[in-house]
């Protein structure tokens, strides 16, 4: 009796999740899901809903300043509305001077943990729209700030690599 009240319960909430998903996509053309990972060992990550909308891949960042993941993504958007191309490699540069030129880039997302541990309500989202289980996501992975150096660079420090799972 308790786990289907619990269940219920669960349920209800992610209906009702969804639901206000689906309703910011409606009135923006897309949503991010941040997941905080407090004190479980996991690092927080961010990822959207709605790209694929517009025959771009979702993004998921790990580990980083929720405003900042906003400036990235909201950007992003605004690039593919406007008929950019997302592709592995792709150097996103934060025109935003509060950013203070921050560097990014977009990684093919390929390592099944991107769809068996993160992007939960993207699958859900890619099926609800008739597009499978397995939307298209790209990685958008930073460099160390002082170093500037990316988690597959020689050199770069410990913690920028553990902070980022490698999906791609």
């Amino acid at each position: 009796m308790f786990q289907k009240i619990r269940d219920w319960y669960i349920d209800g909430q992610v209906r009702a999740h969804r639901e206000r998903s689906a309703k910011a996509i409606a009135k923006y053309g897309w949503t991010a899901n941040y997941v905080g990972n407090e004190g479980n060992g996991e690092v927080d990550f961010a990822y959207t809903l709605g790209f694929s909308d517009f025959g771009a891949p979702e993004l998921i960042v790990f580990d980083l300043e929720p405003m900042l993941v906003n400036h990235v993504f909201w950007e992003a958007f605004n690039r593919v509305k406007a008929g950019s191309k997302l592709h592995d490699g792709y150097i996103f540069r934060e025109p935003d001077p509060e950013a203070k030129g921050f560097e990014c880039t977009f990684r093919t997302a390929r390592n099944p943990d991107v769809w068996n541990k993160y992007v939960f309500d993207a699958i859900a989202y890619s099926q609800s729209k008739g597009r499978g289980d397995r939307p298209e996501v790209m990685q958008v992975v930073w460099p160390c700030a002082q170093s500037l150096l990316y988690p597959w660079d020689p050199g770069c420090p410990a913690p920028v690599i553990r902070a980022q799972p490698r999906l791609y």
